[in-house]
Parts: C-alpha cells; structure tokens; sequence
C-alpha cells in the first residue's frame, strides 16, 4: 500500500532543514531566532486548522444564527420605524427576533447537516472514504514511541452525536412550525369560524344575532387602508346580513385614490343589496387651511361626523352605531366589539395602538376619569388595570380608539326612540360650562333630552376632541355609563404596527413574556400628557389635558 503523502508543515520542515527534534513544540532553546519563529508560526496555523476541522459545524452553525439573527433584527426595526422605547422594550424586541430566529437556524442546519451526511455516504459508497490501516503521524511527531492504537474512522466515529444534534435541530425547527400555527389566541378569534361560515353560505338575514347594524365611517386620504378595510367590513356584512346593516360613509377633500375606491365599493354595497349612502369628493364642509389640534379642527371632524350621522335620522330602525376611523381591523374583531359584553354596554370601543403603544391619549380615560399610560396595561384604576391584565372589558370613563359601538337612541329624535333611555330625570345638573346647559331643565329626563350631535368644546370646556365629547355627553346628558374599551379589539391606522400588536404581540409566548417577565415594566404607571405637566386639572370628574 502506498504511504501518505507529506504533510504541508511537514514539508516546510524539509525546505527549513528542520530535524525532527527542532520540529517539536516547544522550540530547543538552541534554535536560531528565525527558525523558532517560523516553527511557532506553523504550529499554530497547525493547532488552528485542526481546531476549524475539529469544531466546523459548531463555527458554521454559530455563523448562521448570527446572520439569520441579524436579518430579523433588521428586518423588525424597519418594519416598525421610528417608536417610543417604553412601549417597545428592547428585550421584547429580542426575545421575538429569538422566537423567530432559532427555527430558522435550526432548518437551515439540519438541511445542511442532512446533505452532510448525505455527501458522506455516497463518498464511502463509491469508494473514496477507505479505512485507513495505520494511523499517520502529525506534522511534528517523531516516529520513536510505542505502536499506537488505530482509531475508528472519523465519519462513523461522529455519527451518534451528528445525529441527536441533528434530531434537536428538526424538533426545534418543528416547533418554530407549531408557534407559527398556534400563533392566533381563541379568545381573540372568538368569532372568526363563524364569519369564515357566513362569506362562504351567504344569506341575507346574516350569521349574528339580528340586530339592526348602522355602519359609519369617514375618509379622507386613505387610499392604503382602504382596500383591506373594504374587504374586511364586506365580510362583516355577510355574517351580520345585509338585510341589517345599513352603510354610512362620507369622503372629502382626498388628493388620492379615496374616492375612487370608495365609488367601487358603493357599487359592490348595491350588488349585495345593502342599503348606503356613500358620499364621495364632498365639498360641503369647508376644510381648514391648518389642521393642527386647534379648535377649527375639532369643529371640521365634528362637522363631518354629524353628516356620516344624518342618514340615521330617516333610518331610525338601527339600534346600535358602528363608527370607524381609518383604521386596520379584522371582520371578527368588529364582531367582538358589537358583543363586548355580550351586548350589555351603551358604548363600548377599541384600543388602537401605534408607535407610542396605546394612541389616542386624548379620548380615553380610565373608570375614574384619570388620564391612561400608552403602555400595557393602560390604567392604574384597579378594576381597569385588572380587567386589561384577564383580557376583559375594561370599564373607563371615556374612549373612541379607532373605532366604537354604541347605542343609536341619543341620536334619534325622541319620538324616533327604541326605548334605550332612562324615563327618569338625572341625578345631577349639567355644569353651567355645558353649552346644554341652558336650554336643559332639571326635570328632563333622557329619554326627552333632544338629539345629540357631534360638537366641539366651548372656550369655558376642557378643550377635547369631537370623539371624547361623545362619551361625555353620553355621561352627562342621557346617564350613559356602561363604556368600556375592549382589549381584544385591536386596530391601528398603519399595517407594521397592526401586524406587530394584533399578531406579533398577541402571540401566547409573547403575551406570556409581556404579562409575566415585564409586567408592565411599571411604565404603565406614567401617565401621558398632552400639554404641560404643571397645569394638569380636573374638570367634571375627569382630568383635562392642558392642551391650552
């Protein structure tokens, strides 16, 4: 049998003229300077290669996970763009891009490990890997010594540790597959099998309980929400029926495609036999030259409502008033709003979260009417905070959060009335600031109280939103206090961050991570506050940003 050929070093010992003591490690002492550091040199480029032969699955496995990691990682922070760190804490952050990573690497590595063994065996197969009779001798091993034991081949001796590492990389692999089929939470598609039923056997007395739907919503410059919006309030339609829903959409002032989808849909709406009234390209409000959070503001928003509201004045069967902003939501999200308590609400209404954690800050506030953190779980009022915590919904003071459910009667003129109003006068007066509060007798009960309207605040009001002026009135005016924001309904007015708090953060190891390892990281228990912090005040049970 022919002998090996020289190692490499082995080699360089010869062009050296090195003996074979000289090439032993350490060098003699009485080696020249040159030569003890060429021989340093290639004993370490030696134990190097060696080490990389000995431990290459571990370098390339370690070289995957850091360039699959770093590809999430990038591919997450853009995604979501500019945020505010509270509500997005960098260790979530990580422990997602883990979540994500780890099966992918462990894919990755068990294809390659599988294709290893693969090329492996074909190269025994055809030959190529014989068993080597004796065992050569390193670079720098001397022949004296007495006769070494053979070892086993190389590849059969790697065998049983390849193969459980390659079994834990596929179980782990299987079990990114799991968290992926498993990522939708049953209390958050409660009502998703039953819309799926409804778009596929339509019927036009619909999939829900029957009740008389009025559907709002108001547009300008939506061109990249509306197609999904469109297609998902289409199949909330089916499953409440088209006999019961009733459409009501108001668009203004777009410079984009607004308008031209919504004339599609009013065409899609009249196919399926929905009675609407979808106003495009309106003109009839005029829109200030600055829409900065300034009173004219609130009165053009107030304004454009009220005309999304007006077709309920001949319409008076609806009971129950969905109104949407432009915002990413689920059919059975909406569904889950109409049934927030079973029904049992007079208004009830989403959370709609963006780059601070929960936006609208202006409208909502906890049961007590305290002013909400933008970090879960939102309030420090305790029947608030634990409510969010069980995932029920909450009971707050006030809220509209991209979209609400509430009950029809205070838009209808009394005598138009479905009999949800109390026939007994108010315990309490409204407050002289009230601009009702002059034509209200105290003796008028809410059932008599004439028909609410979107409005803005008087220069003697709290300055707030049309949106949170809703709930007040609904308070104040008709004794309506069963308002809730339902933390299961959640939307938001940009699709990264729809994706990351519906899916991403609603994911059970996710929301196990969220509720148990951060907590709320006691973040929750800062308040946010539009204005300055110094002239905060309460007016009329609830606290007032000091916008002015």
């Amino acid at each position: 049998m022919r002998a090996p050929s020289p190692g490499l070093f082995h080699r360089l010992n010869i062009a050296l003229r090195l003996s074979p003591a000289a090439a032993s490690f350490p060098p003699s002492s009485k080696a020249a300077p040159l030569q003890v550091v060429l021989q340093l040199f290639a004993w370490s480029i030696t134990t190097i290669g060696r080490l990389v032969l000995h431990f290459h699955i571990l370098l390339i496995s370690l070289y995957v996970l850091f360039h699959v990691w770093n590809r999430v990682l990038d591919h997450v922070t853009l995604q979501l763009g500019g945020h505010w760190e509270p509500a997005f804490p960098q260790n979530r952050t990580y422990f997602v891009v883990a979540l994500i990573t780890v099966p992918i690497w462990s894919a990755v590595m068990a294809g390659a490990l599988a294709v290893l063994a693969g090329v492996r065996y074909l190269w025994r197969r055809l030959g190529r890997g014989r068993t080597r009779l004796y065992e050569p001798l390193g670079d720098f091993e001397s022949e004296g010594g007495s006769p070494r034991r053979l070892r086993p081949p190389p590849v059969r001796r790697s065998i049983p540790w390849l193969f459980f590492l390659w079994c834990g990389l596929v179980g782990l692999a299987a079990f990114g597959v799991y968290m992926r089929r498993t990522y939708e939470l049953p209390i958050d598609h409660r009502f998703k099998a039953d819309v799926e039923l409804a778009n596929r056997e339509l019927r036009r007395e619909g999939y829900g309980t029957g009740e008389k739907i009025f559907l709002a919503a108001m547009f300008y410059n939506n061109a990249g929400v509306l197609p999904y919006w469109i297609t998902e309030v289409t199949k909330l339609i089916n499953y409440l029926g088209p006999d019961n829903v009733f459409v009501s959409i108001v668009e203004s002032n777009s410079g984009d495609e607004t308008a031209t989808l919504l004339e599609a849909f009013d065409g899609t709406l009249a196919s399926m036999g929905v009675s609407r009234s979808v106003l495009t390209r309106d003109t009839s409000i005029p829109r200030p030259q600055s829409m900065e959070t300034k009173p004219p503001r609130i009165e053009f928003l107030a304004a454009v409502r009220n005309l999304v509201m007006k077709p309920l004045e001949t319409h008076t069967e609806y009971t129950r008033v969905v109104f949407s902003n432009d915002v990413f939501i689920e059919a059975e999200s909406i569904v889950e709003l109409i049934q927030t308590k079973e029904g049992d609400y007079d208004m009830a209404c989403g959370l709609d979260l963006a780059y601070w954690g929960l936006y609208d800050q202006w409208v909502i506030r906890d049961r007590l009417g305290g002013l909400a953190s933008t970090v879960w779980p939102y309030f420090q009022e305790r029947l608030g905070y634990e409510a969010v915590m069980a995932d029920e919904p909450a009971p707050v003071f006030s809220c509209w959060n991209g979209i609400v459910s509430f009950k029809s009667d205070p838009f209808l003129h009394p005598s138009k009335r479905h009999g949800q109003l109390s026939t007994s006068p108010l315990s309490w007066p409204l407050l002289a600031t009230h601009p009702s509060a002059a034509t209200t007798p105290a003796n008028m009960t809410p059932a008599e109280t004439p028909a609410l309207v979107f409005r803005a605040s008087t220069e003697t009001e709290c300055f707030s939103s049309e949106s949170f002026l809703l709930p007040y009135d609904f308070r104040r005016r008709f004794g309506l206090e069963k308002i809730f924001a339902n933390p299961r309904v959640i939307n938001s007015y940009t699709w990264e961050y729809y994706v990351w708090f519906k899916y991403v953060c609603r994911h059970w190891m996710v929301k196990w991570w969220i509720e148990n390892v951060e907590a709320g990281g006691q973040m929750f228990r800062a308040k946010m506050i539009l204005g300055n912090p110094s002239n905060l005040y309460t007016s009329d049970g609830f606290e007032c940003h000091p916008w002015r």
